[in-house]
């Protein structure tokens, strides 16, 4: 007898470090720009809400949890944070999610996109707080990061619903269907 294990984890971490690399590009794109003629002022996306979305509301805990932890520990990597800090909050948001999700209309893409929404704000709150306490100049931080905050949810708005709608579809691709996440070749 053939055993498959089930990789949907793998499958959604590959998307999310699909959209880390776009971003990733994005925001090297942009730091060549300037804002309102400030030299030292340029545009960084911050997508770290739309991650824990789609592991979070179509996927049973460990699944959502190992692709969610995996990516906290990409976004760690490339971004200039205390190694762990996103792993953590990402684990949060994802428990948060999990546990309350019944309570959630799912179908609706009008939800991801708030929940995207929220997600991404609690993160920029909490990544902002534990690494502008030190900063010489906090009020320009502040300004900055509410600047990069605005600027990630307009772009956050058109990406969740094609973001999850990707995720959707490499999942049938690779045989994942239904809500008991079951795969059509399981033995």
């Amino acid at each position: 007898m053939i055993y498959r294990y089930d990789l949907r984890w793998l499958v959604v971490f590959g998307c999310n470090l699909l959209l880390l690399w776009l971003s990733a590009l994005a925001n090297q794109r942009l730091a060549q720009f300037s804002f309102l003629s400030w030299d030292y002022v340029s545009i960084h996306l911050y997508l770290g809400g739309l991650f824990v979305v789609f592991s979070g509301l179509y996927m049973d805990f460990r699944n959502g949890f190992i692709s969610t932890a995996l990516t906290g520990l990409a976004y760690d990597a490339l971004e200039p944070v205390p190694f762990g800090t996103s792993l953590v909050l990402f684990g949060l948001i994802h428990a948060f999610l999990i546990f309350n999700r019944y309570r959630f209309s799912i179908q609706e893409p009008i939800f991801a996109i708030i929940v995207a929404f929220l997600s991404n704000l609690l993160l920029v709150i909490a990544i902002s707080s534990l690494l502008i306490g030190n900063g010489s100049e906090p009020a320009l931080m502040w300004l900055r990061l509410l600047i990069d905050l605005i600027i990630s949810q307009i772009v956050l708005a058109p990406i969740t619903p094609w973001f999850i709608t990707f995720q959707i579809v490499v999942l049938k691709i690779f045989r994942f269907h239904g809500e008991n996440h079951k795969n059509v070749n399981s033995v």
